[in-house]
This record gives C-alpha cells, structure tokens and sequence, in this order.
C-alpha cells in the first residue's frame, strides 16, 4: 500500500479509535490523539480563495445575464422578433449541460481531485460569453436564426463551466469544513456571501458595461471569469482519492438519493432554485426595460432606455440582501436548520406580496418595509441549505463531488424551471405573473420542508441522531 492510501485510511482510523477511547471513559485517549497528529493532514486549504473566486464568477454571471438582456432588447427595439418565452428559453439552456455533466464531473473531482475542475470551469464560462456577440460584429441586425444558435450555443457552453466547477467548489468547502459545525455555517455563509455581494456588484455593473461598451462589454465578462480561474490557483486540496467508473457512480448516487434526509429535500431546493431562475436571470431585465405598457402594473416598461436605474435598484436589492446574509453568518451555526428553512422560505411570500402591490400602485411608504423584511428571511435560505446539505454529506465521505454534483443537478432543474415558466408566466400576466409564480414554488417549498421536519422528530429512538 502506498504512503498516500496509508496515510486516507489511517486518519479516520486514528480518529475513530479516539472516539470509542472516549466512550469508554479511558486515560489512552491522549495518546491517541497525540499520535493523529503524527499522521500528515490531508485537508484542503485555500479555502478563502476559493470565496474570493465564487465572488468573481457571481460577478460575472450577473452582469452577464443583464448584458444579455439588453442585448435581447436592443435587437427588439432594432425589429426582432424577441419575447419574453424566448429570453427565458435562451436563458435556460445553460441549465441543460449542468443537468447532465454536474454529477459526472462531481464523482470525477472525487477520484482525480478537484482542482483542476475549479480552473477549466471558469475558463470554459469565458470562452462561452465570447461567442454571443459574433453574430452582432457585421451587422446591427443579425438573422434572428444566428443570434438565436450563438446565444444558445454560449449558454450550452457556460453550462459545462458551470457543471464543472460548482461540484468541486462545494465538495471542497464541506470536507474543509467536517467536525467543525459552526465553522460550517459560518463558511456557508461567506459563500453566499460571495454569491449575493457578486450578484449585486453584477447587477450594478452589468446594465452600465452595455451602457458605455455595448458589445465589447462581452469582452469585460470574459476578464471576470478568467479573473476566477486564476484566483483557485492558490487552493491546495486534499491528496485522498480514489478510482471510480460509471456504474459504480450511478450505484452512489441512487444510494444518496435515497437517504431520508436527503430525498425529502429535494423538492424543496428545487422550489427554491426555481425562484432564482425566476428572478436572477435575463427575464427580468426584459420585462422591466422593454418597450412595453401594461394598465395597472406599474413596474412593466418603466426602466426602457434607463439601464443606469436599472442597476441602481437591483444593485440596491442585492446590497440589502448580502446585509442580511451577515447577521445570518453569525446567528446561523447556532440555529437548528429546518426551522431556519421552513421560516426563510416564507420570506420569498412576503417579498412578492409587497411587490404585487407595489406593482398596482401601493404607497411605497407602507410596502416597502414588506419587501425589505422578505428579503431579509430569504437571505437565510441558501447558507442554511448548503449547510444542512454539508451536515448530510458526512454519511458519504467519500462522495462529497458526487452529492455536490447531484445538487448541481437539483439547482439545475429548479432554475430550468424558473426561467421556462417564468417566461411563460411572463408572458402571460408581466411582473404580476413573476411575483403568483414565485409565491406558487414557496408554497411548495414550505410544505417539503414542514414535512421533512416533521418525520425528523417522529424518528425512532435507536436511529443515527442528525442536526434537524
């Protein structure tokens, strides 16, 4: 056996045979203890840097898909045939690949580390934002038909880099972060930071790239992703892997689905990824700034040819929001996860009530505040989600790329679903019909979660105790 294997299967063992000492009350736990630390570490470092690298790539996401927006809507105002189904089918593809690269590349960050998936992810995401603009360098004008396969295309591509990257990143941080839970919470909750705090400064920067660069604001995008790759650089992971195939995958990943905790969830983390797919993508930016009027809605239109309000008020939002994911960080490691859950949820009913009638002309003074305090519990939902799905990632160890990539899979088909029927729902009935839908998934999501609490508590006594 190798010094590497020796040293991936001492460890636990060590650790192991100190827990059974401390069962039993025996004096030898010292020198248990004192011989762990003989055995090399084999954990991951650099875990700041790969924070620093999801705060580059929510930058970029960001901006991108409000770039691409007001790409959509310039074509529209230059005689395209652009609607809000086809912005939201456009923008959906990039959760096509996801959907079926993610768990591969998840359990092959496993076996052959995860490094290198952390520094092509990004790059390939570079290489996609590229590709949108050719069609628009001869002409103002393009064929319909080629600005539709080069968006498409790009989003394919951004995708892969997506599917690639997102696995690997949460794989590093869960097994970084094992025996310490509110470190767990704490670095959770950095990372949407990093998310959040990225989407703000995207949506504050995205509107103004197109604003005063216009196509070469595509170039920009590209800059921010490569900045992310080169960011994991620093990133030393773990030296404990192991060969993996196909067949041994799927066997895993049914072997994960099927535990309780995890396959009572899933309907709620779609839901909830669904309500991002709603909100966070090009769809917004069209229904907002598209040269449209509808009676009695008041938010559709009233930005058309303002893109610098435009990312005043969704750069607002998003400060607001990475604001509450502080005070979360810091209450979040000490906060039972399913009621945090169950409570954050709600939050995305409040924030749509209020801007349903803010939509039809409420006073600001009253629905505002609604808003605000919606967002605010929303803002706990997904560093209490990736930490409840860390906590769930210790019964399977060694297939922490693997779950990650199946929640690469979950996040895709929620956000697939978001931008689909967000766009239909747009289509439809405008702002009103983003802000029904969303209440619709958080109805959803509520009732997941309320059911995986309550058969948590009705577990029998002789199960494996877990964090509810």
């Amino acid at each position: 056996m190798s010094y590497r294997a020796l040293r991936c299967r001492l460890i636990p063992s060590l650790g192991m045979a100190a827990r059974l000492r401390h069962r039993q009350g025996g004096i030898l736990i010292r020198q248990v203890r004192q011989d762990t630390r003989a055995v090399p570490e084999a954990r991951a470092s650099g875990l700041g840097a790969v924070i620093w690298s999801q705060l580059f790539l929510r930058v970029a996401s960001s901006a991108g898909l409000l770039v691409i927006g007001s790409y959509l809507v310039d074509l529209r105002d230059h005689g395209a045939g652009i609607t809000s189904l086809l912005v939201g089918a456009l923008t959906a593809l990039v959760y096509v690949t996801e959907l079926l690269v993610a768990p591969l590349a998840g359990a092959l960050s496993d076996a052959r580390g995860r490094k290198a998936f952390l520094l092509a992810g990004p790059a390939l995401s570079a290489l996609a934002v590229l590709l949108i603009p050719l069609g628009s360098l001869g002409a103002a004008l393009p064929p319909l038909a080629l600005v539709l396969a080069l968006v498409g295309a790009a989003r394919l591509v951004e995708g892969l880099g997506s599917a690639l990257s997102v696995p690997a990143t949460l794989g590093l941080l869960a097994e970084g972060t094992d025996d310490h839970p509110l470190q767990r919470g704490r670095l959770m909750s950095l990372f949407e930071l990093a998310t959040s705090g990225g989407l703000a400064l995207g949506a504050v920067l995205g509107p103004i790239l197109w604003q005063r660069l216009h196509l070469l604001a595509f170039a920009v995008l590209a800059a921010l992703y490569l900045g992310a790759s080169a960011v994991v650089s620093r990133v030393r992971e773990s030296s404990c892997g192991r060969k993996t195939d196909g067949a041994a995958n799927l066997r895993r990943s049914l072997s994960i689905l099927a535990q309780r905790r995890l396959a009572l969830f899933i309907p709620a983390w779609i839901a909830v990824n669904a309500i991002v797919g709603v909100w966070i993508t090009a769809q917004i930016a069209f229904v907002l700034t598209a040269p449209l009027h509808v009676p009695g809605q008041r938010f559709v239109g009233s930005l058309h040819g303002r893109p610098g309000a435009l990312s005043a008020i969704l750069g607002g939002y998003v400060l607001w929001f990475s604001l509450c994911v502080v005070v979360w960080a810091v209450a979040l490691g000490r906060l039972p996860r399913l009621p945090v859950l169950l409570v954050t949820t709600f939050g995305a009913v409040l924030a749509s009530a209020g801007l349903i009638l803010l939509n039809h002309g409420g006073a600001p003074v009253a629905f505002i505040p609604l808003v605000l305090a919606g967002v605010f519990l929303e803002a706990g939902f997904t560093p209490a989600a990736l930490a409840y799905l860390a906590d769930a990632s210790r019964a399977f160890a060694h297939d922490r790329g693997l779950l990650m990539g199946l929640y690469s899979v979950i996040l895709g088909v929620g956000q697939l679903i978001g931008n689909v029927l967000g766009g239909v729902f747009a289509q439809v009935a405008y702002f009103d019909g983003l802000a029904y839908f969303t209440i619709l998934l958080a109805v959803v999501a509520m009732g997941a979660i309320a059911t995986l609490l309550v058969t948590t508590h009705r577990r029998p006594r002789h199960a494996e105790p877990v964090r509810p």
